[in-house]
């Protein structure tokens, strides 16, 4: 699982293009593969596939798609969580990603999906609890 955070300046930032983007730069310097030089980034060959979805009540975009390494022969399913962290105004990115050669993904991918999910951000509650007043 990874987790990442960035200022929220606007709402263009929840577009695929923008996230997207933003996944492949931070993969890119986070996620090295073996060989030097080969890093984590969004298969090209089958577009990831972007939906707006309600979480806890909040919009959330999340990503399901293909990951490899540039460089090396690595890959598989990831899906990906960007919420808007409204009391710390800045954009959360959960994601999970699955290597698992030679075994089938599907369970492991739904086992780890249920982190994404049951995420809550801090100040989430007590943020609830004030507009419910």
């Amino acid at each position: 699982m990874v987790i990442y955070t960035y200022p929220y300046t606007d709402k263009n930032t929840f577009t695929p293009e923008y996230l997207n983007a933003k996944r492949d730069s931070v993969m890119k310097i986070n996620i090295p593969g073996g060989p030097e030089g080969s890093y984590m980034s969004t298969q090209e060959i089958d577009p990831p596939i972007f939906r707006g979805i309600n979480v806890k009540g909040k919009f959330a975009a999340e990503i399901r798609g293909l990951w490899e390494v540039k460089g090396d022969m690595m890959g598989g399913p990831f899906v990906s969580l960007t919420r808007l962290d409204e009391v710390n105004q800045r954009v959360v990115t959960v994601e999970i990603f699955i290597y698992a050669p030679e075994e089938d993904k599907r369970n492991l991918l739904r086992h780890n999906e249920a982190a994404l999910y049951s995420l809550e951000l801090p100040g989430e509650f007590e943020l609830e609890t004030e507009e419910q007043k």
